[in-house]
């Protein structure tokens, strides 16, 4: 059996969906799961890799350094400016002759909202690029704007005190060459759902083992991964299944897409882990309708304000994470999310904690 320690030091690497490194550690969790007795089912998951390198913007014979925005299509054109600075501007504009400056408050967060893609898509910009300062929830400065895999206009981002340069280069009417060096593949992987044979699986423990491509991802999600086979070696309760999803960075939620499709076991709630073992913490929760909220709240287990991810299947949930959500928030999806940032003794009593648990939620099989 292996320790927590020896299985985050295995799990904390870069392994962003489609990588060599992703398919070693799908691998190695299929393997350590059939060791401890569990059924494995292997469930396909459709996403997109991708690879992006240096880019750049040249102004007046410079060339500034631009950061490909993920699954970005690669470019090399030249073209004048245009700016926008809040989503009311792009209702109307037309920029298919122009590189297209995201700033300002169109620029202040991640954007996710379909119909805001969609009004970008609409401008028919040759390409984009996205002037981002500190990320509210992560620290990053600059940060991707656009990361969405089936956007079609080229983009890039870089930091926000290249307005200026960027501003004087238009009143200069200047054609702008930009080059993004990017690469887009759609490509199949899979993910583990593990659960003990002949049992009835009523309550599902799921973690993302995908990565973003910052870096290696230990307290998102290594470190939850590791909890997970600790427990499965336990089997503290027969009727919990554990998910190990994948396809889920970015927010695609690949992975619950893929569980919906091929999951035949009738689980009835989830438990989604996510940050654990961060410093300075202890176990916390965030309840979406789960009958388990009132168990931990009883227990003296604070609750997250902070909005959090899920797994989101349509199945109540919980997401058990860890109390100092501020330095979470610090290092999500950068390249300080190290093993450093975790205490192993902290994460060796959160998984006491989630054991106990299961243990609760035990129902007849």
């Amino acid at each position: 059996m292996h320790s927590i320690e020896s299985l985050l030091a295995t799990l904390a690497v870069k392994r962003s969906f489609g990588s060599k490194e992703n398919d070693q550690l799908l691998s190695f969790c299929e393997s350590y799961s059939a060791s401890l007795g569990y059924e494995v089912q292997s469930q396909d998951v459709s996403s997109h890799s991708w690879g992006g390198s240096l880019s750049f913007i040249t102004l007046c014979e410079e060339s500034c350094t631009v950061l490909p925005s993920p699954f970005s299509p690669a470019c090399t054109l030249k073209a004048p400016l245009l700016f926008a600075s809040k989503p009311s501007m792009l209702s109307s504009l037309d920029a298919r002759s122009s590189i297209l400056v995201l700033h300002g408050t169109i620029a202040s967060q991640p954007i996710d909202n379909p119909t805001l893609l969609s009004q970008l898509v609409s401008t028919k910009a040759k390409a984009i690029v996205c002037l981002t300062g500190s990320h509210a929830s992560t620290g990053l400065s600059p940060f991707p704007l656009i990361r969405e895999a089936g956007f079609p206009i080229p983009s890039c981002y870089a930091p926000a005190s290249l307005l200026e340069s960027l501003l004087q280069a238009k009143e200069d009417r200047l054609i702008v060459p930009l080059q993004i060096f990017s690469e887009v593949k759609e490509c199949e992987g899979r993910q583990l759902l593990c659960f003990l044979p002949e049992k009835r699986p009523t309550l599902l423990v799921t973690a993302p083992l995908d990565s973003t491509h910052a870096g290696a991802g230990a307290l998102f999600h290594a470190s939850s991964i590791a909890v997970m086979l600790h427990l499965m070696s336990q089997q503290l309760n027969p009727g919990v299944a554990f998910l190990f999803s994948n396809g889920q960075a970015y927010g695609r939620k690949k992975g619950t897409a893929a569980f919906l499709c091929a999951n035949i076991q009738p689980c009835e709630e989830v438990i989604s882990l996510t940050g654990l073992g961060c410093r300075q913490s202890q176990l916390a929760f965030q309840g979406q309708e789960s009958s388990l909220a009132s168990y931990l709240q009883a227990q003296g287990l604070p609750s997250v304000s902070t909005l959090l991810q899920h797994f989101d299947c349509g199945l109540p949930e919980v997401v058990l994470t860890s109390s100092n959500q501020n330095m979470l928030s610090c290092v999500r999806d950068t390249q300080l999310d190290t093993r450093s940032c975790i205490d192993l003794e902290i994460l060796a009593k959160q998984t006491q904690a989630i054991g106990d648990i299961l243990v609760h939620y035990r129902r007849p099989v």
